[in-house]
């Protein structure tokens, strides 16, 4: 990782110009923000007083608020599509460069959905998805991928999982399937044990000797000497610091020659805020800590010394 060579106060100095050059297009859209808001006020005000005193003034204003909000919704729309792109391009871009090599990012793509689907990491099968911002990279030495996604099956609108979504690709793949599930997902999997456990052999419940591993993760293997080959008590203890610094129910599987990581999680990185100012110094750490964390990974489970790797 690269994240070494210059700390966040640096890399935002080196991108505070174009910050701030886009912070100027987003004001001068904003000053016509407030006066819709404004606007749309006195309208509510107005209707009001109509509906005390005369029927032609209550349509009158009634249309007025939904006017002026509808345009405002059209104009901040126009002001995403204007300031995405660059936002994207200049700042995201380069904010990627600094943590990662052989960098390819592509803001409009998802991780490809048959490695949802072979992940094992979701409690029904995956129809369709939708995600952006697809990175697809090398840290220290090993080739990773991730992107935000949604997850959906056929009859659900909802979607059955919504975060990051991370693929760790190694040169050696392993003998057989574990997946490692969080508890606070486990009555879901039991649920729906049929759809993971055809799709593994011989699959059993692992017991491992870490009684606070067996507390926050459900392990599920096809052989219990190869899931105890990949969950030494350095890894088990590992994954545990990576769930507590995320915060969040992570899940893991290790199937044929990728480790395949599932983060839960509401946040929608990499996109620039219309309502606040873009050049917010804490906003754009906000992306770089939690960036750091979800790709640390690596680092944290010491992916890159592992016996097999």
């Amino acid at each position: 990782m690269q994240t070494s060579k210059k700390n966040f106060d640096e890399i935002f100095d080196t991108l505070r110009p174009v910050l701030d050059s886009l912070e100027e297009i987003r004001k001068k859209r904003f000053k016509k923000y407030r006066f819709y808001i404004i606007l749309s006020i006195l309208s509510v005000g107005i209707f009001i007083i109509g509906i005390l005193n005369d029927v032609f003034l209550l349509i009158l204003f009634l249309t007025l608020p939904i006017l002026f909000v509808t345009d405002l919704f059209d104009d901040m729309n126009e002001a995403v599509k204007e300031l995405r792109p660059r936002f994207k391009n200049e700042i995201v871009l380069r904010l990627l460069e600094y943590f990662y090599d052989d960098l390819r990012y592509v803001p409009n793509q998802r991780v490809n959905i048959n490695l949802l689907r072979k992940s094992l990491l979701f409690r029904k099968y995956v129809y369709w998805h939708s995600g952006e911002d697809f990175v697809s990279c090398k840290v220290s030495n090993i080739d990773v991928c991730f992107s935000e996604v949604k997850a959906y099956n056929l009859n659900d609108q909802s979607p059955i999982f919504k975060g990051f979504f991370i693929v760790v690709l190694f040169n050696k793949k392993f003998r057989t399937k574990t997946v490692v599930v969080n508890r606070r997902e486990r009555t879901l999997f039991r649920k729906a044990r049929l759809n993971l456990f055809k799709s593994m052999d011989n699959p059993a419940y692992i017991n491992l000797e870490n009684i606070e591993f067996n507390e926050k993760f459900l392990v599920i293997g096809e052989d219990q000497i190869d899931a105890r080959y990949k969950l030494t008590p350095a890894l088990m203890e590992r994954m545990l610091n990576y769930k507590k610094k995320l915060n969040t129910p992570v899940s893991f599987s290790f199937i044929e020659n990728y480790l395949y990581v599932a983060i839960p999680s509401g946040v929608n990185l990499f996109e620039p805020s219309i309502l606040s100012p873009i050049n917010d110094k804490q906003l754009l750490k906000n992306d770089y800590i939690y960036l750091e964390l979800i790709t640390g990974i690596v680092k944290d489970l010491d992916l890159n010394t592992r016996i097999w790797a």
